[in-house]
């Protein structure tokens, strides 16, 4: 038997009330009280803390949404390169120097380390959850089920986990975006479900009648021939795209590491020529001459702090889009070209 609820709100209750209409009265007042109370009400899972991933939190933590993070790898040798204000330098100078000394039972883990930054940033959210399993492989699906949006990192999960991960999202009825920034470029994929509910906005405060997006799933998304890649506006597949496929397909082979870099560069140069050229029927220069591919090895693995902060700005737009149903949400593919500050939508389907 449930018991009566007490309407009569506390001076404590209140207090919070309105420290929460403070704190949210802008975004309240920009895209009004019914979309907040949707943002307010839904949970992100950041799989893997990166750059661009703690840029999307850092922006929703302080819009009011509620954040969960699994990263189960060690800190701060894990983050020692990934640019965050969540990490503090002096942390993330004595990774070198704690490197090596992994094997106690009493390693602090990623999730763990930034459990309590995050908290500090929007006190009037819960402690955040946390998962620490450092393999994903040991995740089950029905984990991803109860969160409103997943966003992760194809570049640290691999390119098999993260099509499973997206596909239990979807399944449960969440969004799922990947992300991931290589230099001064950036690229994110979105995988909204089959059928994506939204309403186009029409002049400032009126909207249009439901509709539906469709998007195809992360696996196939990811594994669409590059010659077959192209739409109205682009009769060839966008550079960007073929550059990250390229990584993706590096990383999917053995060569003994996850991702290219400086170290590597001539196997990655030999496998993306083969590459190109066989499964993908484009000619084995369509990314330039040698040493055009060294430069993108050498550049595979950094981290830029703006790069990150502008990608992340552009899919904490498009989370908050998609959990509000307010805006068209963009096709499944982002790209930013931090050489122009240009940024290009595109559908792979």
């Amino acid at each position: 038997t449930h018991s009566r609820p007490n309407m009569t709100m506390t001076a404590t209750d209140q207090g919070e009330q309105r420290d929460a209409s403070d704190v949210y009265d802008r975004q309240i007042r920009l895209w009004g009280a019914e979309a907040q109370s949707k943002i307010s009400s839904a949970q992100i899972l950041y799989v893997h803390c990166t750059g661009v991933s703690m840029e999307v939190l850092k922006n929703l933590v302080l819009a009011g949404v509620q954040p969960a993070i699994l990263d189960g790898r060690p800190y701060p040798q894990a983050v020692s390169r990934t640019p965050s204000s969540f990490f503090p330098p002096e942390e993330r100078l004595n990774a070198n120097a704690n490197n090596g000394n992994g094997n106690s039972s009493n390693q602090m883990t990623v999730a763990k380390a930034i459990q309590q930054h995050v908290h500090e940033l929007n006190p009037l959210l819960k402690l955040c959850e946390i998962c620490e399993t450092a393999n994903l492989a040991d995740v089950p699906n029905d984990y991803f089920h109860k969160f409103d949006v997943v966003i992760c990192s194809t570049k640290l999960t691999g390119a098999s986990q993260a099509s499973r991960i997206a596909a239990a999202t979807v399944e449960g009825g969440g969004k799922f975006y990947s992300a991931d920034t290589f230099g001064l470029y950036g690229v994110a994929v979105l995988d909204l479900g089959n059928e994506h509910p939204f309403r186009r906005e029409k002049g400032k405060d009126k909207l249009s009648d439901w509709e539906a997006a469709s998007y195809p799933p992360l696996s196939e998304v990811l594994s669409k021939r590059l010659d077959g890649v192209s739409d109205r506006w682009n009769k060839t597949v966008p550079k960007l795209w073929a550059v990250y496929r390229a990584y993706l397909a590096f990383a999917k082979d053995d060569h003994g590491t996850l991702w290219p870099s400086a170290e590597n560069a001539q196997s990655f140069i030999a496998t993306t020529k083969s590459w190109l050229c066989g499964d993908q029927n484009l000619p084995s220069d369509y990314l330039g001459s040698d040493a055009d591919l060294q430069v993108l090895a050498t550049i595979a693995d950094a981290e830029v702090s703006p790069v990150c902060a502008v990608l992340g700005g552009m899919l904490g737009q498009e989370v908050i889009k998609a959990l509000s149903g307010k805006g068209e949400p963009a096709r499944n593919i982002l790209m930013f070209d931090g050489t122009d500050g240009g940024c290009r939508n595109f559908f792979v389907g």
